[in-house]
């Protein structure tokens, strides 16, 4: 009999944030959302910012994630990606708004970065 569930894990630089079996797998592609059951045909793909949804026979869990890949495999799926926190139903949108404020603020300190080098290469004009 074939496994009809899957094995998934999320990992980010830092931490674990999810290892176990589901029943469901959603994830936002850059694509679009996919639905993943056991039996799958392999994937791989990368991911947008958005909700991971794990659903069991007894539970649904949430992981809000910034970009990221997804490998999917004989029932197992790897998932890496910068950034990952868990949350709820109700609260998904609040930490899609976190895990993208992270992405906006490498942003700005690129940004500042900018600035700062124009700032080196004004004081090095006045110099001369």
């Amino acid at each position: 009999m074939a496994e009809d569930r899957i094995n998934v894990s999320i990992v980010t630089p830092e931490e674990v944030v999810f290892e176990g079996k589901v029943n469901y797998l959603g994830v936002p592609s850059v694509k679009g959302s996919m639905g993943i059951l056991a039996g799958h045909m392999p994937v791989v793909c990368q991911l947008d910012v958005g909700i991971i949804k794990l659903k069991s026979e007894l539970e649904e869990k949430y992981v809000a994630v910034q970009k990221g890949y997804m490998e999917f495999f004989n029932n197992n799926a790897n998932i890496l990606t910068g950034r990952a926190i868990k949350t709820t139903y109700q609260d998904r949108h609040k930490a899609i708004e976190e895990v993208s404020k992270r992405h906006d603020i490498v942003q700005e300190i690129s940004e500042e970065t900018k600035k700062v080098i124009q700032a080196i290469g004004t004081l090095k004009r006045l110099r001369k």
